[in-house]
């Protein structure tokens, strides 16, 4: 066990350097007297004379002078480490690696991301935008700081942060004449373009179909990727039904919203994270930011 403190090793290293213990001591912003002890005990430490001294002059023994050459590679290291830590707390520097669904990805997050990102550049970002299911095997694999979407129904181990609820709505192309407010009904007539049953939201919209009329409904058209899904409504003149924050993509600004009753369907969009695990300073300020953003 090492029982020498940092103030003796700082001690030693500065007597080695300036071999004058007025400049060591006042280096180390403490008395000639209290570094002398300080030597002194260090030399009964380690069982060794680390200084040669005499009235005029002080000088680092043969052994003294590779210990104090040592000290100073092990505080410099420490140093930089401590440094280190200190900028991951000020979150001038660090990484974060979070993952979110693919429609989250391409509005809402790449917002907050951007925002963040000019918050706090020294930062690096790592996104993996992948389905609910794989997003909680990653982040149970410790491959992720936290995931944002969905997860009912998710493991025992994971903590669910709530962001906002978030409504289904229905995206159709003008030529439709859909109104403000639609029945689940009222799309059965129309050429539905959907996303694929291995998403969320798709057996969510299965199921709410299903309530509305004891039909199971499928889409004429189906993709994985929702932006094809939008891009495909406006193509065929048909109908899709979305995330509320679907809307902010770009290619939503030529459909007709409607919002969707009877039932009105809606599930709560979260960051999850570990239970137990502590999160990184940039962690905690990126769900910050993203709370701030959910909020407005």
């Amino acid at each position: 066990m090492i029982k020498l403190s940092i103030r003796q090793l700082s001690a030693i290293r500065e007597l080695a350097v300036s071999r004058n213990f007025t400049v060591a001591a006042s280096s180390l912003h403490t008395t000639q007297s209290n570094l002398s002890m300080m030597i002194r005990q260090a030399e009964e430490i380690v069982g060794l004379r680390l200084f040669d001294r005499t009235t005029k002059q002080v000088s680092p023994t043969p052994a003294g002078e590779a210990f104090a050459n040592s000290i100073g590679r092990l505080l410099d290291d420490l140093e930089a480490h401590i440094a280190s830590l200190q900028s991951l707390g000020e979150l001038s520097k660090g990484t974060l690696s979070i993952g979110v669904t693919p429609l989250l990805s391409s509005t809402l997050i790449a917002r907050v991301v951007a925002q963040f990102s000019e918050q706090y550049p020294g930062i690096s970002v790592r996104m993996e935008d992948t389905t609910t299911e794989a997003l909680t095997t990653l982040l149970t694999r410790r491959e992720i700081d936290l995931a944002i979407g969905t997860f009912d129904g998710r493991a025992s181990e994971i903590h669910i942060h709530p962001l906002f609820e978030d409504r289904l709505l229905a995206l159709s192309h003008p030529a439709l004449g859909l109104g403000s407010r639609v029945k689940w009904n009222d799309l059965l007539a129309q050429k539905l373009i959907g996303i694929g049953q291995n998403s969320s939201v798709g057996r969510l919209i299965e199921h709410a179909f299903w309530s509305a009329s004891r039909r199971i409904v499928r889409p004429a058209i189906a993709s994985h990727h929702w932006l094809t899904v939008m891009a495909l409504t406006a193509e065929l003149r048909g109908v899709c039904i979305v995330p509320s924050y679907a809307c902010i993509s770009e290619l939503t600004e030529n459909l007709v919203r409607s919002d969707l009753v009877d039932p009105v369907v809606s599930r709560t969009v979260g960051v999850a994270t570990i239970k137990g695990r502590s999160l990184s300073p940039a962690a905690q300020a990126f769900i910050r930011t993203l709370q701030e953003k959910a909020r407005a």
